[in-house]
């Protein structure tokens, strides 16, 4: 792939020298929708006429030595571009096409990749043109962009790539990340999962989900948001299935109210242990071996913002819309997977008259919470009127009604649903979207009208921004 004769309009260089931290972090990952890149990879692959390429847009989020670009839009090479293509490799477009990528990726605040495909190579790798283009292009945009950008290349479920920085080299593509059911990761070498030796603890859903199911859950990391009721049951069960890393996310302190639905607790606990650290003591209980990073804040809080960064996975277990809308939102910009629960139970004078419920799971290309009758503005409204700021520090605030059950049942199935997004052990049966459960009959039952993403939903007009700028 060949860029022909191209001189970009140029932006003052950056006066102070960069921190060669930032010049050079260890990894960089592109991260994309299942349904996005297969329409990508649909349109590279196809060389009936020659090679062809796309450009993707997307955001961008760091968080230690990563960085990730989340691909928002994306943008094939036209015909009417195309200087000259080959069979095998080879393509070159105009210099004036390439000055309209520069001006839309300006427009949308985004970094660039240009992706190309060598076939169904299990090794692929960019050619000399391919260098020799990106190396043109590249140091060019990332200066003018002020973020990574670069040039990939695909080929069966593999990929490699080149990426550029403040105008200097950067480091290679460590990965493709694709955000669907299950999540997949491309790598330069196919089948990257470590290799471990097989416990004996998990004999059985080896037999029951297959052999590379214990190794895949051993390299994911899920953060759970919120730790009583649903959360702590959800920790319970990911670390007997033996998730290599979690992250346990909360800040309020055991209280007595909480013994009768939060997994773990003990009466030793009240009023004096984090709820983050219960859970810490209940995963090293069932697995010593299980990474265990809690998070003793609660959302938005920054060290909540860089526990989710840092997961494959993110479950929701809170019991407030507002805090479930901000939540959401932050999985759309950084292109999570999100699987909420939660519970209401209605009563009159003691009596359970209804106990409903929902999982709901969320990818990039999906509906998002606010698309669906969970987040409406009359909800979040209400919750703002009869909730104000400081509700949950007041200890004589009535609570909500809870039965530790039903919040077991809603958290058995958020755990399926990570072990499917991690393993794909469904074969794509249990689908993503919304559920219902009815506590008093019992039932949990897909929406009979699927949701769909929302026109004008203000979460996912903000898909794949990544962090503010």
């Amino acid at each position: 792939m060949r860029l022909r004769g191209f001189w970009p309009f140029r932006r003052p260089a950056p006066t102070a020298a960069p921190d060669p931290a930032e010049v050079a972090p260890e990894t960089i990952e592109l991260r994309v929708g299942g349904v996005t890149w297969s329409a990508i990879q649909q349109h590279v692959e196809d060389t009936t006429r020659g090679e062809e390429g796309a450009f993707l847009f997307g955001g961008f989020a760091r968080l230690g030595n990563t960085d990730s670009l989340l691909v928002r839009e994306w943008r094939p090479i036209p015909a009417s571009a195309i200087v000259k293509r080959s069979r095998r490799y080879g393509l070159e477009w105009t210099s004036a096409f390439s000055s309209e990528i520069l001006a839309q990726a300006i427009r949308l605040n985004a970094s660039v990749v240009l992706v190309h495909s060598h076939g169904r190579t299990d090794h692929p790798e960019l050619s000399g043109p391919d260098k020799e283009s990106a190396r043109r292009l590249f140091p060019k945009f990332s200066r003018i962009l002020g973020k990574p950008c670069g040039s990939i290349v695909i080929g069966s479920r593999s990929a490699s790539g080149q990426f550029w920085k403040v105008g200097r080299r950067h480091v290679d593509l460590t990965q493709v990340r694709i955000v669907a059911a299950p999540i997949t990761y491309w790598k330069p070498t196919p089948d990257a999962t470590p290799e471990q030796a097989p416990k004996r603890r998990h004999d059985r859903m080896r037999l029951a989900i297959g052999p590379k199911a214990e190794a895949q859950l051993a390299a994911a990391s899920v953060a759970v948001v919120g730790l009583c009721g649903g959360g702590s049951h959800v920790c319970q069960q990911l670390a007997h299935m033996g998730v290599g890393r979690l992250i346990p996310i909360d800040g309020d302190v055991v209280k007595d109210v909480n013994l009768g639905r939060m997994i773990g607790s003990t009466e030793s606990d009240v009023d004096k242990t984090l709820k983050a650290d219960v859970m810490v003591r209940l995963i090293g209980s069932i697995d010593a071996s299980t990474s265990v990073d809690p998070v003793r804040f609660n959302f938005p809080e920054i060290e909540t913002i860089n526990g989710l960064k840092s997961a494959d996975v993110v479950v929701a277990c809170v019991d407030s819309f507002l805090v479930r809308e901000q939540i959401n939102t932050f999985c759309r910009r950084h292109h999570l997977p999100l699987v909420d629960i939660g519970l209401g139970i209605l009563t009159r004078n003691e009596r359970l008259l209804r106990a409903d419920g929902q999982l709901t799971v969320a990818l990039p290309d999906t509906a998002c919470l606010r698309c669906g009758p969970l987040l409406t503005d009359e909800v979040l409204d209400r919750e703002r009127r009869e909730r104000p700021p400081g509700y949950d520090r007041d200890p004589n605030a009535p609570g909500d009604a809870q039965v530790v059950s039903m919040n077991g049942t809603l958290a058995s199935e958020a755990a399926n649903t990570v072990l499917d997004l991690i393993t794909g052990y469904s074969g794509g049966r249990r689908r993503v979207g919304w559920w219902q459960y009815n506590g008093r009959n019992g039932s949990l039952a897909p929406l009979q009208e699927p949701v769909r993403r929302r026109v004008g939903c203000p979460a996912c007009a903000e898909q794949g921004h990544g962090d503010p700028n």
